[in-house]
């Protein structure tokens, strides 16, 4: 590293942007001292800058009335799309990983980003306020670790990627490149013509008019890093598309606020035009999309990977003309791992699918210094082991044992591997899980390792349970709730369970395996250890809460889960309810485990006529055939005598179905709980019988030419599986 005198902030900002300029790259500036210091480094900076300045974080009012404008760290990811020049982000008013990372990407080429922190030795003590976002019952503010930000200080440190000065006067400048010949990111090609700023966004936007004009059933996938302009592309095909007469393309997206920079594109491009057209160009949330499925010439996805690959296959299966765009590494999704899991998909659907990467930033030149760092520094790199022989891989020969975080703070090939597997397995992994994985209060890390000790699966989970009974009334009425404790509050508020939050629980977060060795049972063998492990602890249960498919519920209930509740509302995001499941290991919990489970029966016979009545048709059968021995021991499902004369009037054509609807929905619930029944007889039944849809939509769902259809094969269902197993019972 070398060494130079600078008289004031303002000068070496000055220098440091010089300097990136010539390579068509950013700089990052690290200020490490008090607040106080700090911010006299920026009332220095400021006015030196000639560009406007971006403050994130609280603590500037003297700065309001200069070139800079003040933001909250909250606010960063609407500034997506946008170009800045200069940033400077107040790590004294908080260390929001995601704003970072997601502000990081604004930065153009030229431009400088300044991180104010504490002192390098004592930024791990500091009391950053984000510590209240991983604060659990009874968890004190300042008993929060720091360990996320002692591994980033020793990054900081070691960094040659980067310039620090500390309020001791001392100061290192990062070393200049190689190569200062290298052209600016708006020179890197004279061929490249407006609107577009890259060749390979060029080649984006004609594959999107090809993905328009050409075959049907050959979608296209663009992948890039953050920076590359991925969502401008779609915005500026979509727009030209327009102004070429295309009368309607549909673009979806994790939510309307990651479509923005798609808008903002779209509109330039439009000029003029945008009043008459932008009518043409529709935003619908994922689920909403695959619910009505909607005409459409274009489906374009944003940020796919950001999005559960059963709505995406849904898309892919009913519309013939689709663009999908996803990040590779960021907080937008996990790029690497939607590839993995949606590739399958694609080749067997639309095997002529085609993908285009995005190489080229727009802002900034190759082998950038901050994006290395950032990448580096929030892990949105990482990747797991690799696995060379999969097939050498046999579950008697893992070793399962907990990770603690000190043990993930020491070892960086660790976490990277640890962290790679979560970002592949799980669709909504962000930066911020880094954080909480290292400081989160009731976290806890199993991992399952081969015999050359690499991390081939891991599960996380979080402590619950154990609240003081003093609260137990306010939380049964949901008068109050305490933070870091879902399961056993639900218990108790939703179930009307008030003794749930006197037990203690082990909730399963994620699980995750390596995807060389999936279907290899690996993953109940986690759940199998972690129940070892539970019980020796002297834990009462197991939970968990996921967004329920048909699979992943017979996941669980392999594994003994039962379901006790379905979330009333569909998760915009995944277009899933949630399910929550769990395992009793004390007498105790299997008392509270049996009351929520008959529970969630009672509650459901209801709710799936009301607000769950659009429930898909398989979660419902899957989660009856789980509660097949309540529902045959339940009076409320027998059928007496004159119940099965009424049934055989019915089956037998003598009577209509809504004169014998009580008899037929008790048999419906019995004929479900056997779980023995294809998957379009129980779609019918569950449509019509539990859900009490009406006969149009009855006969949409299930492809019958009309009513009479309908009411025809009902019969049928009830009369040869109604004698079938109550025959048998």
């Amino acid at each position: 590293m070398s060494k130079q005198t600078i008289s004031t902030a303002g000068e070496l900002v000055l220098s440091l942007k010089s300097a990136a300029r010539l390579f068509g790259h950013r700089r990052l500036l690290v200020c490490a001292g008090d607040a106080d210091w700090c911010k006299g480094q920026v009332v220095e900076m400021v006015p030196a800058l000639a560009e406007s300045v971006l403050l994130i974080g609280a603590g500037f009012p003297e700065l309001a009335a200069s070139n800079s404008e003040v933001i909250a760290a909250k606010q960063c990811l609407s500034r997506l799309g946008r170009e800045h020049q200069n940033i400077i982000f107040n790590a004294h008013a908080g260390f929001d990983v995601d704003a970072f990372g997601a502000i990081s990407g604004t930065l153009s080429a030229g431009g400088i980003l300044v991180l104010l922190i504490p002192s390098l030795d004592q930024w791990q003590f500091f009391h950053d306020p984000e510590h209240r976002r991983m604060q659990v019952y009874p968890q004190q503010f300042e008993d929060i670790s720091g360990r996320y930000l002692q591994r980033l200080s020793q990054m900081i440190k070691a960094s040659n990627q980067l310039s620090l000065l500390t309020q001791g006067g001392g100061l290192r400048i990062q070393e200049a490149e190689n190569n200062p010949d290298k052209k600016t990111p708006g020179d890197m090609d004279e061929r490249v013509t407006a609107p577009c700023k890259t060749r390979s966004q060029m080649r984006a936007v004609r594959g999107i008019h090809k993905v328009f004009r050409g075959h049907r059933r050959r979608p296209l996938v663009l992948t890039a890093d953050r920076g590359r302009g991925k969502s401008a592309s779609l915005g500026i095909a979509a727009a030209q598309l327009l102004l070429e007469g295309v009368e309607q393309i549909i673009i979806t997206a994790p939510s309307r606020g990651t479509a923005e920079v798609f808008f903002h594109h779209a509109g330039k491009v439009l000029g003029e035009a945008h009043a008459g057209l932008s009518g043409r160009l529709q935003f619908i949330p994922p689920d909403d999309l695959v619910q009505t499925l909607p005409a459409t010439q274009l489906l374009l996805v944003d940020e796919a990977a950001a999005i559960p690959t059963p709505l995406l296959e849904k898309m892919l299966t009913h519309y013939s003309r689709i663009v999908y765009a996803t990040t590779i590494h960021g907080y937008e999704g996990t790029g690497r791992g939607f590839a993995i899991r949606f590739r399958k998909v694609l080749d067997s659907k639309t095997p002529q699918w085609h993908e285009l990467r995005m190489a080229e930033p727009i802002r900034w030149q190759l082998d950038d210094p901050l994006e290395e760092f950032v990448f580096r520094a929030l892990l949105l790199n990482a990747v797991p082991a690799a696995i060379d022989k999969p097939d050498s891989i046999h579950s008697q020969q893992c070793t399962f044992r907990q990770i603690s975080s000190e043990e993930l703070l020491l070892n960086e090939d660790l976490l990277t591997q640890l962290f790679g597997l979560l970002v592949l397995a799980h669709y909504q992994t962000r930066p911020f899980d880094l954080r909480h994985l290292l400081d989160g209060g009731n976290m806890e890390v199993y991992g399952l390792f081969d015999r050359r000790q690499r991390l081939i699966a891991v599960l996380l989970a979080a402590r619950e349970g154990g609240i003081d009974p003093a609260l137990a009334d306010d939380i049964w009425l949901g008068r109050r709730r305490v933070r870091g404790h879902l399961l056993p509050q639900s218990l108790s508020n939703h179930l009307g369970l008030p003794e749930a939050i006197f037990l203690k629980g082990l909730r399963v977060i994620r699980i995750a395996v390596h995807p060389d060795c999936q279907r290899t049972g690996l993953g109940k063998m986690l759940l199998d250890k972690l129940q070892q492990d539970a019980a020796n602890k002297h834990i009462d249960y197991l939970g968990t809460l996921f967004g329920a498919t048909d699979d992943l519920l017979k996941f669980w209930g392999d594994s003994c889960y039962v379901p006790v509740r379905v979330g009333l509302s569909r998760d915009a995001a995944s277009g899933t309810h949630s399910a929550m499941m769990l395992k009793p290991l004390s007498r105790t919990a299997q008392r509270l485990v049996d009351q929520a489970h008959k529970k969630c029966l009672a509650q459901l016979r209801w709710l799936l006529m009301d607000e769950l009545k659009g429930l898909d048709f398989e979660v419902v059968a899957t989660i009856f055939a789980m509660m097949a021995l309540i529902i045959r021991g339940s009076d409320e499902y027998a059928l007496s005598g004159d119940n099965q004369r009424e049934l055989v009037s019915f089956t037998e054509g003598q009577r209509q179905y809504e004169n014998c609807i009580d008899v037929i929905k008790r048999v419906t619930f019995r004929i479900l709980g056997t779980g023995d029944i294809d998957a379009a007889d129980a779609r019918l039944l569950v449509t019509r019988v539990i859900q009490n849809q009406p006969w149009h939509q009855v006969v949409a769902a299930c492809n019958f030419s009309g009513e009479k259809q309908a009411r025809k094969r009902l019969r049928e269902v009830i009369s040869v599986h109604s004698r079938l197993h109550l025959s048998a019972e």
